[in-house]
This record gives C-alpha cells, structure tokens and sequence, in this order.
C-alpha cells in the first residue's frame, strides 16, 4: 500500500538552523579574523515528523567540528607588484556545480579585495562561460587576473593542455590552479607543476589519491577540499523525510569514489533500509542508448514495495529527469537525486545536497589568500561542511502524491514547477 508522505511545519526547525549552520561549519566569507582553537558543538533539534504509516523521529544530532585557521584576507601582490594570474581548469562542458564554485571563488576574491568592489559581479550571467569572461575581462583592481581562457580537460588526450600549462606555470605566467572535480585534481597532481593548485568538487579527493588526508595532503604544494560523508548525511536526510523501508539505489558500476555508493549502502544498513539496486556499467553512459537502457532497467525492475528511488551521481541527469521521474511518478515512487538542482528543475522530484558549491569557491579564495601570502597550499584546512540545499520539483510531487505543508514549502531553497 502507497504511502501519502506528509512533512509538517516543525521540520523548519532544522531549515532555520541552516544558515546558522553554514557559517559555524564553512567559516565562510565572513571570517576576517583569526581564530586557533577546536570547538565541538553538539545540537539537538527536536525534530516532529508526521508521515502517514510511517515511524517518527524525533531528535536529530548535527556534529559540527570549528577547526583551526588562520587567513590572511588582506589583498596583496607579488613581490614585484604584479598581479598573481589565476588559472581554472574543469572537467568539460562545465556544469551547474562548475560555474557556483566559479561565482562562490570570485565573490569571496571580491569580498577580500583582491577584486574591485565596482565590479557588478552580481550582474554577471549565471553561466559559466559568460561568468568567465566577465572577470577576464574586467579590471579586477591589480591583485589578480585570471588566464584569458579557462582549461577544459575531457576523457581522452590532453597533451596539448598539460604541455601548455608546463611552459607556462615553468616562465611563471600562471601562479595558482584552481580546479574543479576529480579528473581535473589528478591530471594537475599526474603533471607535478612547480606551482600550488586546488582542488574543488572532488566527491573524495583522499580516496581517489588526490591527497593523502584531510589533515595532510602529502604535497605542499597540493590542496583539496574535503566534505566529511555527504553522500550517507544526504541518504539519512532523506530518510528521515520519507522513513522508507525499501529504495531503489541507480548506481554505476566502477564509479564508487565519485557516486558515493559504498556510503550510500552503509547508511542503508544501519538504518535498517532495504536497498533493490540497478547497476550500469560507466560505458552506458555515454552510450546513445543509455536513455533507453535506463528506462527499460526500471521499466523491468521489481518495484513492489519500493518507497523512493535514489538515482546516483550521473545516473539522473537534465535530459533524462522528466521521462524517469514521470515513469516513477505514475506508481507513486518519489524521485531522489544525489545531486544537481537542475535536474529537479527539469523533472526529479527532490535533491537534498549536502555539497555548498558556491561555499566551496568561497573557501577555496581564503585559501588562495594565504598562498598569495606565502603560506604553502598543503598546510591549509581542507575540511568543509555544507549545511543541508532543499530543491523540489513541485509538478513532479504532486503526480506521485506527495504532500507537504505550507510550512515545509517555505524551508525548501527552491521550488519548481
């Protein structure tokens, strides 16, 4: 028998605290000063969860750790008065993800002074090419620049692009990498260039070898920022929304770093969540028939019982997400997704993500702060904890039968019809 999932107005008891939240866990573009202690702060939220035939909960634990920092935020050259030059690399075509952690990196520039408080940056495109040119070509204020075309690496031969950045970080023409994803991170570490690069966006960038640990990255010259278990703080979010005993998990196979399955299936297990799982291979992908052979996976897949399916990183994306979440829709199923609010935009019924991209560039400009300082990338904090990102799909919930209250509406960051 379906469920009719019901969230009543106490769940913004834990949306109010998300701001509060972000800036204890992110120390984000408000710190201007220094701080050298540890603090551990413990809240409980009395959380009152109404669901239909469903178990309740009611108090939610949120860990946060304070660490120690120490940013120099005032701008600075370099030692011969010239402006420090900015190179950004992706993973092309730069996604939804690429141009926030552009846009978080450049207003927490602007917020530091390194680029003029005249520049309209909040009038700038909300796309990451047309972003790019804007601080290319703009005047910055003197303290940085950035290259005049952003690398873009992709799956197959990238000689071109690691010759180039070779020639050019050697006759120092580029000072710093900032670069987003895991791909990008362990291209630029495969090159071993003689100057510092971050690293944004990599689901794991332990796991996947960018660096050696949070607390050391095992090059000082090598920085990346490290989200403590996104994926399995995603999957207990949703489960204390939705209180499923089963779920459908898509996954792709051979992906695990930067799915998050593994996460996914531990926190299952320790919620006591049943998990029916629908596997692809990563050459699926960009098949041109992947659409079809997702569809007919979940077309044949067993789904009595199924409460809500969770579609991995990449499984679920902007073509796909109306003909997938329509099929789950008509049998009352609410569509998940790992991450990628234009994905709910464009059918997904609901992502709570629990990765701050734009916090994520913010972040990473204290960091370049201090390397622009002299302080080596290795020995800054890597670890960053984003507050909950609500998104819904308002059409989609109201076919499969979703309801919410009002009070729930105003929690969510953003609503799509």
């Amino acid at each position: 028998m379906k469920r009719s999932h019901i969230i009543v107005n106490s769940i913004m008891k834990l949306i109010h605290f998300k701001v509060f939240l972000s800036e204890i866990a992110s120390f984000g573009g408000q710190i201007k000063k220094t701080a050298g202690r540890i603090v551990c702060i413990i809240l409980s939220l009395m959380l009152t969860f109404s669901f239909t035939g469903c178990r309740s909960r009611d108090v939610v634990e949120v860990n946060l750790e304070k660490q120690d920092h120490d940013f120099l935020l005032t701008p600075c050259k370099k030692e011969n008065g010239e402006a420090f030059t900015i190179a950004f690399m992706d993973l092309g075509p730069p996604i939804e993800s690429s141009y926030l952690c552009l846009k978080g990196l450049a207003e927490g520039l602007q917020d530091s002074g390194y680029i003029d408080a005249d520049v309209p940056l909040s009038l700038a495109p909300q796309d990451f090419f047309e972003y790019y040119d804007v601080l290319v070509n703009s005047d910055l204020g003197g303290y940085i620049k950035f290259c005049e075309e952003p690398y873009m690496i992709d799956e197959g031969d990238n000689k071109d692009i690691a010759k180039e950045l070779i020639e050019k970080t050697n006759n120092g023409t580029i000072d710093v990498i900032v670069a987003t994803g895991t791909d990008p991170g362990l291209f630029l570490k495969g090159l071993d260039l003689p100057v510092p690069f971050l690293v944004c966006l990599a689901t794991d960038p332990v796991a996947s070898g960018i660096i050696d640990s949070a607390d050391d990255t095992g090059d000082p010259d090598i920085w990346a920022l490290v989200e403590p278990n996104p994926y399995k703080r995603q999957f207990e979010g949703y489960y204390r929304m939705l209180e499923f005993d089963k779920i459908l998990l898509v996954t792709v196979n051979g992906m695990d770093t930067i799915t998050g399955n593994p996460l996914y299936r531990e926190a299952a297990d320790e919620l006591g969540v049943n998990i029916l799982e629908l596997n692809f291979e990563e050459s699926d992908m960009h098949a041109n028939d992947y659409e079809d052979k997702i569809a007919n996976g979940i077309r044949d897949a067993n789904l009595t019982g199924i409460d809500a399916a969770l579609f991995a990183y990449g499984t679920m994306d902007d073509d796909n997400a109306d003909m997938l979440s329509s099929m789950l829709a008509r049998r009352g199923i609410p569509s998940l997704v790992g991450d990628g609010d234009s994905i709910c935009e464009n059918g997904a019924m609901m992502c709570l993500s629990c990765f701050d991209y734009e916090g994520y560039g913010n972040y990473a400009s204290m960091v370049l702060s201090n390397i622009f300082h002299g302080r080596k990338a290795g020995e800054q904090p890597c670890r960053y904890t984003s507050s909950p990102h609500v998104v819904l799909n308002m059409n989609t919930a109201e076919q499969t039968g979703f309801k919410c209250t009002f009070g729930f509406l105003q929690g969510v960051d953003r609503i799509y019809r």
